[in-house]
């Protein structure tokens, strides 16, 4: 699925995020929070080695870049250092 839910602990509900420019569906992926936005990387329903930024305070989402990016994978590790997200695994 490449769909999600965003939930909110003041008013106990949740809504849906925009699906637009989403990435396709996935699992085994990763993801991080820099913050401002969500990254979501790989997965498996391929490999992926593509992903997504999300946006909450503009219910948006941009394609990551995949040029240069690793080869696709489902069982590897994500962290944010402050500044970029490095992927590690297969």
């Amino acid at each position: 699925m490449d769909t999600g839910g965003r939930y909110n602990p003041g008013t106990n509900s949740w809504t849906a995020p925009s699906p637009t420019n989403a990435p396709a569906g996935r699992y085994r992926h990763t993801a991080v929070w820099t913050r401002s936005e969500m990254i979501v990387w790989g997965g498996f329903n391929g490999p992926f080695n593509t992903g997504g930024r999300y946006d909450p305070s503009t219910d948006s989402w941009t394609p990551t870049s995949t040029t240069n990016a690793p080869a696709g994978r489902a069982r590897h590790t994500a962290v944010w250092t402050d500044s970029e997200m490095i992927v590690w695994g297969i």
